[in-house]
């Protein structure tokens, strides 16, 4: 059953059976087809989703109804945790949307019934900033992404941080994920 995925994810926390009962009590396994949304520009993150089968994005309109992509989820990596850290703590409507690239299954979990855990299993806490870590790193690697020069400098730090990406979304995606036009990084992609 899908809750082995969450103690596969988390074996580290060391979950005691009363706790491992509890929690399958709020994990629920949705079912999602390929352009379905997972959160909407203008809700509030009220859900944190574990990907465990397809690809996501989450993205902003620009000016022209492009999309921008902003962040990629796959499963069975650091990518896998979706959620709008930045709209939750600032308890504001997400700026983003988060798009299904497939068909995606994913465990969802939602933050007002975990946070009542916390009176019961105080440490639940912990396995909230357990889940968040990764979106801290995500933010400080897109800083870094941005701070790259070139494009070249770019796809190379991307490929060192996560390489699979390149195997998983076309590259007008991974372009603009990294913020340069689909040309150019077409061009730098074969000069690598």
């Amino acid at each position: 059953m899908f809750i082995n995925h969450i103690l596969n994810k988390f074996a580290h926390f060391n979950l005691t059976e009363e706790e491992i009962q509890e929690t399958r009590k709020i994990l629920r396994l949705q079912q999602y087809k390929k352009n379905s949304l997972f959160l909407k520009k203008g809700e509030h993150s009220t859900r944190i989703g574990l990907l465990v089968k397809g690809l996501m994005y989450a993205y902003t309109i620009d000016s022209n109804g492009e999309e921008q992509i902003h962040n990629v989820f796959y499963p069975s990596s650091s990518h896998d945790i979706v959620f709008n850290y930045e709209a939750y703590i600032q308890a504001e409507p997400s700026q983003v949307f988060y798009k299904f690239y497939q068909d995606s299954t994913i465990i969802v979990l939602d933050i007002a019934e975990v946070k009542q855990l916390y009176q019961q299993f105080p440490r639940f806490y912990q396995l909230e900033m357990l889940i968040m870590q990764p979106q801290f790193l995500q933010a400080l690697f897109q800083n870094k992404l941005l701070r790259a020069g070139s494009a070249p400098e770019k796809i190379a730090i991307l490929k060192r941080q996560s390489p699979e990406i390149f195997k998983l979304f076309p590259s007008a995606y991974i372009a603009s994920y990294l913020g340069i036009h689909r040309n150019t990084f077409n061009r730098a992609m074969h000069k690598l």
